[in-house]
C-alpha cells in the first residue's frame, strides 16, 4: 500500500511537472509571437517614416537647387534687398 501511494505521488509529481513545462512552453510561445508581431508593426511604422523623410529630403534638395539658381538669386536680390544692376555711369574702372 505504501509502495502504491509512493508510486502514485511520484506519478502525480511527474505529470504536474510535465503540465508545468507545457504551460511554460505555451506561454513562452505566445509571448514570443506577441513580441514578433509588435516588432513587425514597429518596423512597418519606421519604414513608412523613412519613406516620408526621404520624400521631404528630396523636396528640400529641389528647393536648395532652385534657390541657388542665378535667376532665383537675382529675383531675391531685387525684391528683398532692392539691389539692381548698376547704370553705366555708376561703374568706375580702376587703372
Amino acid at each position: 500500500m505504501n509502495k502504491k501511494k509512493s508510486e502514485s505521488i511520484k506519478l502525480f509529481h511527474f505529470f504536474s511537472m510535465m503540465l508545468f513545462l507545457f504551460l511554460l512552453v505555451g506561454i513562452s510561445h505566445v509571448w514570443v509571437n506577441s513580441k514578433r508581431t509588435q516588432i513587425g508593426y514597429s518596423l512597418s511604422h519606421i519604414k513608412k517614416e523613412i519613406g516620408q523623410i526621404r520624400e521631404y529630403n528630396r523636396k528640400l534638395k529641389l528647393e536648395i537647387a532652385s534657390l541657388k539658381s542665378p535667376e532665383s538669386l537675382e529675383k531675391k536680390a531685387g525684391k528683398e534687398f532692392g539691389l539692381r544692376y548698376p547704370l553705366p555711369k555708376q561703374i568706375v574702372f580702376l587703372p
